[in-house]
């Protein structure tokens, strides 16, 4: 359990420190992948809804803390997401990769529509949300699905292998 933690708290860090610094320069009209949400939104497949809560919250304070405009924007939807794809992980068949891709691409959709509610209470216009959806939600919701490919399957792959030293350290 402990490794595990220690392995979501490393990571967490480091895809912050890619998402804040090196994505900047690899934006495709002006938009740049939310790795921090493929992160949660994976991991919350393979372990469910209350590991994803927690990914998610973590992830989502840290984005607080380094990217935030709303303190608590991104703890709150980040932890949402979390907790919906765990959910629904229990109904799919999580290995297939076509779920994984619909369930990034719903959900990008979902936490990014949350994020431009939150930072925009009391200042909505209907032609805002269609060029904010033409512009912003859909490229980046198709630009997260394709990351999450690989995403997930590095993310099975870690899974597995915690799964196996955790068995392997319990039987002694």
């Amino acid at each position: 359990m402990r490794k595990k933690i220690i392995f979501h708290i490393i990571n967490i860090f480091f895809i912050i420190l890619v998402q804040t610094t090196i994505l900047d320069y690899i934006k495709i009209n002006g938009i740049k992948p939310n790795l921090i949400l493929v992160y949660t939104i994976c991991f919350s497949l393979l372990a469910g809804s209350e590991d994803g809560a927690i990914i998610g919250l973590f992830a989502g304070m840290m984005l607080d803390i380094t990217v935030g405009k709303v303190i608590g924007a991104y703890s709150l939807i980040n932890m949402y997401t979390g907790i919906i794809s765990g959910f629904m992980s229990k109904k799919y068949f999580k290995e297939n990769i076509l779920v994984v891709l619909l369930f990034t691409f719903f959900l990008t959709m979902f936490y990014e529509y949350g994020i431009y509610l939150l930072n925009r209470i009391g200042n909505l216009r209907a032609h805002s949300l269609v060029f904010v959806f033409k512009t912003v939600l859909f490229p980046e919701a198709l630009y997260n699905s394709i990351i999450s490919i690989f995403a997930y399957s590095l993310s099975l792959k870690a899974q597995n292998r915690l799964i196996l030293k955790n068995e392997t350290t319990s039987q002694f």
